[in-house]
């Protein structure tokens, strides 16, 4: 933003804003014949890579694959996952025998190369997953905790994110005149599962049919859930919408003759969904700790690679304004144009959380949204005369919260750094956001900054 539009918007501030929402960071009083003077002052603000190794994903997408960026290294995706059960859920009482099981998993999207062969493997857990500890929904989390690496996998199937491993439905959308108005093309991958597992979740029903009295029961009696990772291949994630169990057996109906005599096909599926656990975990390569060393800019890499921390003036701004009135504080961060030599390339965050460091984990695991004070939004800005930038327009409410934090001698060694995050949002039938998610997409950027690259944050205030 140009100075003389800070100006315009500095003086409109102090004739028409001058309410209880005005920050203040000294304390002054205002006499009858004082003079307001105004004005804008420009400080250097630090930045600098950290680790991300680690998020809070509490999501209903599975992610499965590996992908190795020349610039950001290899990362890995798999996950962790139990099923849902109905309660008080019954078989059909003329069952005659177990005809199959399988595995689904159903996308709409993926990121790589979409041809790439890759092998899955689906083991069985032997543990349940404790739901109540945080750290099950951190991508930390270590699946080998919950199944034995020595006991033979459910089964193994090399795939393709298309191609002949791949079953498709394509879903048409009309208006209310019936034109069509958008297609969507859904994929699913279908693993064929050992007869044996199925065999032996209908005996746990026989044995006692409480064992699948609810989601509870099932999980602890019956399945405790799967863990499905690549082995092999190189170059695809997939981003998995739904995760399915079919169960098929062959039951007796009533024939034409009024008896029940007549053989025929069922099936019962139990679905991976939100009431229970679905948990991913993500790995990156060494080469982030290389990055995280550079000066002349910093970077962005999702899921749970890299973030940019920011260290904020504070001290310097309370103190050359001691008696003055903050009106807006005001940076922005520029994306770099790198040159990638990756085919498929991934996409710029469309969204920037500026959050407190030391709120940057309880944020997303109290699933609040930002207030625009000690959190803010940010979206990226794609074209125009503020084209390749995220703006936070007013931070001031963040100074002026820090300063008085650190004035009660209630504050911790990052009481003046923020970190920015890519994320997602949720909004609701009106288009506002009512949520803010960490990005468990396949993005990146790099920006203006770095260790020996301040940039400029403008502070607007006025002086009576």
């Amino acid at each position: 933003m140009k100075i003389k539009y800070l100006y315009a918007w500095l003086i409109a501030a102090v004739l028409f804003s001058c309410d209880d929402s005005t920050t203040g960071i000294g304390d002054s009083t205002i006499s009858a014949g004082d003079k307001i003077n105004s004005g804008v002052a420009t400080y250097n603000v630090s930045t600098r890579s950290i680790l991300a190794d680690s998020v809070y994903a509490r999501t209903n997408t599975a992610y499965l694959g590996k992908y190795t960026d020349p610039q950001f290294g290899e990362f890995t995706a798999d996950f962790i996952a139990q099923f849902n059960c109905t309660d008080n859920f019954t078989f059909p009482e003329t069952i005659q025998e177990i005809t199959g099981i399988q595995l689904k998993l159903y996308y709409t999207s993926f990121f790589g190369d979409s041809l790439n062969a890759m092998r899955m493997q689906i083991d069985t857990l032997n543990k349940v997953i404790p739901e109540t500890e945080l750290k099950t929904f951190y991508t930390s989390i270590d699946p080998s905790q919950y199944y034995d690496i020595n006991t033979k996998p459910l089964a193994r199937k090399a795939f393709a994110a298309r191609g002949p491993s791949v079953n498709d439905t394509t879903y048409i959308f009309t208006d209310m005149y019936g034109d069509e108005t958008s297609r969507l093309k859904n994929y699913w991958q279908e693993i064929k599962l050992p007869l044996s597992l199925g065999k032996q979740m209908y005996n746990k029903y026989v044995e006692n049919p409480d064992n699948y009295k609810d989601a509870e029961s099932f999980i602890k009696n019956v399945l405790k859930g799967i863990y499905v990772h690549c082995t092999h291949g190189d170059g695809t994630i997939l981003y998995i919408d739904d995760i399915f169990l079919n169960l098929n057996f062959n039951y007796l109906i009533k024939s034409s003759s009024g008896k029940v005599d007549s053989l025929t096909n069922g099936g019962i599926v139990f679905a991976a969904t939100k009431e229970v656990i679905q948990a991913n975990r993500f790995q990156n390569s060494e080469r982030l700790n290389e990055l995280t060393e550079e000066t002349k800019c910093t970077y962005l890499k999702t899921p749970a690679g890299l973030f940019t921390e920011v260290t904020l003036p504070i001290d310097e701004i309370a103190e050359v304004h001691q008696r003055d009135t903050l009106n807006a504080a005001a940076i922005t961060f520029t994306r770099l144009n790198e040159k990638n030599d990756s085919p498929y390339s991934m996409s710029t965050p469309k969204y920037l959380l500026m959050v407190r460091k030391s709120d940057m984990y309880n944020f997303f695991e109290n699933n609040e949204t930002y207030d625009e004070k000690t959190s803010f939004l940010a979206e990226y800005v794609e074209s125009g005369e503020s084209a390749n930038t995220y703006s936070f327009t007013n931070i001031a409410p963040l100074i002026s919260y820090c300063i008085k934090e650190k004035a009660k001698g209630n504050y911790t060694e990052d009481w003046n750094k923020v970190v920015l995050i890519p994320v997602d949002t949720e909004v609701d039938s009106s288009g506002n956001i009512i949520g803010i998610k960490n990005s468990l997409k396949m993005q990146s950027t790099s920006m203006v900054g770095g260790k020996n690259n301040p940039i400029k944050m403008q502070v607007l205030y006025t002086t009576f």
